[in-house]
């Protein structure tokens, strides 16, 4: 049984892996990146290529499974555009010493630059709205995301 106190940090040390999360991803930092996972992690992204508003019976892609393949995935998806992801609000569940869940409200802004033959640099992207379901497990002392899930409420297209 954990004490408050312990329940607390570990809940502050949940959301600073998931800001590092964030930050690594919106400065290309893959390193970093390679850090925030279990070596076994999975990453479910269905849910989040596509509008459930506008295209609600859409398929995404199949999850990605182990935490270099999910940063080679991120790495592939992001690196030629610019990025702004926010995280707020987390509902945090403590579940034992060594493993939590959460449920993260988010806000993604992706913009890429692409090359137009009638101008010189044109932009298209989006904003997207939604969710990010994880567990959590700590490993020789850190957490470490193990599984996420990313689904979406809303995406407003360039």
């Amino acid at each position: 049984m954990l004490s408050d106190l312990e329940r607390l940090i570990a809940i502050e040390e949940i959301k600073n892996l998931k800001a590092r999360y964030f930050r690594s991803m919106d400065t290309g930092d893959w390193d970093a990146l390679g850090t925030v996972f279990t070596a076994d992690a999975v990453f479910d992204f269905s849910e989040a290529t596509v509008d459930p508003v506008d295209n609600p019976d859409a398929d995404g892609p199949e999850p990605v499974v182990g935490g270099d393949a999910i940063v080679a995935a991120i790495r592939d998806a992001v690196s030629t555009a610019n990025t702004v992801h926010h995280g707020h609000m987390p509902e945090i569940e403590i579940t034992s010493a060594t493993t939590a869940t959460a449920i993260w409200p988010m806000q993604d802004f992706i913009r890429r630059l692409t090359v137009d033959a009638d101008l010189p640099f044109s932009s298209s992207g989006f904003t997207g709205f939604g969710h990010y379901h994880e567990t959590y497990l700590k490993i020789d002392g850190q957490w470490r995301i193990q599984a996420s899930k990313l689904t979406r409420l809303r995406v407003t297209l360039d």
